[in-house]
């Protein structure tokens, strides 16, 4: 059977299939801890599902505008206009069936044949799928955990080629926590600028900041060229609601729209009225993750940290990368090794670039209890295996 040559494109992700094995050990009755997968452990706040049965019940479900309903493209554009300090316009905005498609559309709307665009590494695996579908080729960029996982303008300069079309930024960040100071975020748009880059921010974990404030690209430049990439399912843990969305300029975000079609039509209808009563309604709930995921690094580090093994202090988002080293083993060995022997799901750091072969991504996006002991079954795995 002959089937499209576009599957070879893809870069499947780890992370899947660490759940998958880690899903077949629970069939067998195995205890697992799921230290590997980016999903919060929170429910839905009632007031959002509440909504949710309230639009299905007595208000109009059906198709909406490719780009979104324009009470949610509203919504979230006062909401981005008020963190930061810039006129957002409802045209400024396409929802989308998740920030996954958000990546995708935007790469369908700037890309050409050939066209490079410069990735972290490490950084999520679905970068990657996307540009190569969208004709594109990643450039991957390293960041460096004694650099804070911060990228570095020189590295970065020096990729540069006439086929160089964007830069991909994630912060805070998957799989680092890595979060980027407002004087870097300076510099890399000053980069992008005189390259003449589009910049791609990707701030789905822009709620979650340990220490101080979250700097968005677009706090300090007004840029045509300047995309973010956001949305509810980690701020309001609404993963399977599948709500995103692109803020740009209104020829990307029209172009968008048009990809929308083909696609999936539009996101769904009930999804986004959950999103508007996520983001118009009571934010406690936001604060309150918030302090259980800053808590809950802080138990990892306690376990990890003391011992040596995290790669960089995370200062964001609900990850941390951790050091293996010690063991010679590389990622994708010990993962499976360590889920096999202790029932411990995490993500090898192969997943994300070749410059963390060395490490795994462990996610803090579970109970304190969990945390603590899957940490410590952690380090004492790392240590008993180490050379």
């Amino acid at each position: 059977m002959n089937l499209s040559s576009g599957l070879s494109k893809l870069h499947p992700s780890g992370i899947r299939a660490v759940m998958a094995l880690a899903a077949a050990r629970k069939k067998l009755g195995m205890p697992v801890i799921h230290m590997e997968v980016g999903q919060p452990d929170f429910k839905t706040p009632h007031h959002i599902i509440d909504e949710a049965f309230k639009a299905s019940r007595s208000q109009y479900i059906g198709y909406t505008p490719n780009a979104g309903m324009d009470t949610l493209r509203e919504s979230v554009a006062e909401r981005t206009s008020r963190r930061n300090k810039i006129n957002v316009n409802m045209e400024n905005v396409c929802i989308t069936s998740g920030g996954v498609m958000a990546i995708y559309l935007v790469m369908m709307a700037i890309l050409e044949s050939g066209d490079e665009v410069l990735v972290p590494d490490p950084g999520w695996p679905n970068y990657l799928s996307s540009i190569a579908l969208s004709g594109g080729k990643a450039k991957p960029y390293v960041l460096d955990p004694d650099n804070n996982y911060w990228p570095d303008i020189e590295e970065l300069q020096s990729k540069i080629t006439p086929k160089t079309k964007a830069i991909i930024l994630n912060f805070p960040g998957n799989p680092t926590g890595a979060v980027l100071s407002s004087e870097r975020m300076s510099e890399l748009i000053d980069f992008a600028e005189r390259n003449n880059l589009y910049l791609i921010s990707d701030e789905i974990y822009e709620d979650f900041v340990f220490e101080g404030k979250h700097v968005s690209a677009l706090n300090s430049v007004s840029s045509d060229k300047v995309i973010l990439i956001s949305g509810v399912s980690k701020s309001y843990s609404m993963t399977g609601w599948r709500i995103g969305w692109i803020i740009a300029n209104e020829k990307i975000i029209a172009a968008s729209a048009q990809f929308v079609e083909p696609l999936a039509s539009c996101p769904s209808s009930i999804s986004q009225y959950a999103a508007m009563a996520a983001i118009n309604g009571p934010q406690d709930c936001v604060k309150d993750m918030l302090n259980a995921y800053r808590r809950r690094a802080e138990l990892a580090m306690s376990v990890l940290g003391e011992a040596g093994l995290v790669m960089n202090r995370p200062q964001g988002a609900f990850y941390m990368m951790v050091d293996i080293s010690k063991t010679g083993q590389n990622s994708d060995d010990f993962v499976r090794n360590l889920l096999d022997d202790v029932g411990v799901a995490v993500a090898p750091g192969q997943t994300f670039g070749l410059s963390s072969t060395n490490s795994i991504r462990i996610s803090t996006a579970i109970s304190d209890d969990d945390v603590i002991k899957g940490s410590t079954l952690i380090r004492d795995y790392i240590t008993s295996k180490s050379l």
